[in-house]
């Protein structure tokens, strides 16, 4: 069968069968809140997410064994039935109000520990493409953020917000050897930094403009980093056939967006632009580890546009 997967008896392929299956997580949050003062707040909350299993194309994991792990001897475990996911998160922080409200400023730490993180695997090889849930077995993930809103006066808002984010993947049966790495999709750091003007101009006329610039941190997008690996390659070329992953992070980069127009309480006018500054931006890395190549998706370069918005 072209599925190796499905059992063959007497010479006759089998029909895949049915499968069906129950994900249940009991989902408890506690919030506390204490009020310093009229202009200062202190909070904390903790609780339990959770994101039901389901099944990969049942024979994923007789294809991997057959085209990686007996072939090039590589360990990656897949299973046809993947595990939910729990994460348990807890957050501390504060939010205060001064300068007779016009200045705010919000801090926070958190601390999150997921079991079984989903997370997509892609295959190639002489299979075709392959896309699977795999099992992260426990990843820590923890940080801080400030974000800090000034109304500067009566037409004029400024404010910036950051991150920074660590993680660590605390083991791995899919992949052992990495351990130690990063979660994936997960930036070191953000940060954001904007302006809004509100200010009339004529009649019941405003005039509305915004300026937002985001800096992303440097990103993982897999699991397999700073490692090299065997690709379907190697029989072919021995020594040759590995491949360097160290070049799939994402570096830093930062992108601009802008909007401004004219509005009332019925009708508003919009230009904008988006990635103003014509950022070269790679929006997705989806590697192939055992295939030695990575699809690389490009994010979108300097976009205009207007729009007419009318409330009846």
């Amino acid at each position: 069968p072209i599925n190796p997967g499905q059992q063959v008896l007497a010479g006759v392929v089998q029909p895949i069968p049915d499968q069906s299956q129950t994900f249940k997580q009991f989902q408890p949050k506690i919030s506390l809140r204490y009020e310093v003062s009229d202009n200062a707040n202190l909070y904390a909350n903790w609780g339990i997410g959770f994101k039901s299993g389901g099944f990969n194309n049942q024979g994923s994991a007789a294809i991997v064994d057959q085209a990686f792990n007996d072939f090039i001897g590589t360990n990656v475990l897949i299973n046809d039935q993947f595990e939910k996911e729990t994460s348990s998160a807890f957050e501390a922080g504060f939010k205060w109000q001064g300068l007779d409200g016009r200045l705010s400023i919000d801090g926070a730490g958190y601390y999150t520990s997921v079991d079984d993180m989903q997370f997509f695997e892609f295959f190639v090889g002489s299979f075709g493409l392959l896309r699977v849930v795999s099992n992260i077995d426990e990843v820590d993930i923890y940080g801080a953020e400030l974000a800090v809103n000034l109304r500067a006066n009566d037409w004029l808002t400024v404010y910036a917000a950051g991150n920074v984010t660590d993680s660590e993947i605390k083991a791995n049966t899919s992949r052992p050897e990495t351990v130690g790495n990063k979660s994936p999709y997960t930036a070191d750091y953000t940060l954001n930094f904007g302006a809004e003007i509100d200010t009339p101009i004529a009649g019941d006329w405003n005039f509305v403009a915004r300026a937002d610039y985001g800096i992303v941190g440097p990103t993982w997008f897999h699991t397999v980093q700073d490692e090299t690996r065997p690709t379907v390659f190697e029989p072919l070329l021995p020594g040759l056939g590995t491949a360097d992953y160290s070049i799939s992070q994402r570096d830093a980069y930062g992108v601009l967006n802008i909007r401004a127009g004219v509005e009332n309480e019925r009708f508003a006018i919009t230009g904008f632009v988006r990635n103003a500054t014509n950022t070269q931006v790679i929006e997705e890395i989806i590697p192939a580890p055992e295939f030695g190549g990575l699809f690389v998706q490009p994010g979108a370069l300097r976009l205009y546009g207007a729009e007419l918005k009318v409330k009846f």
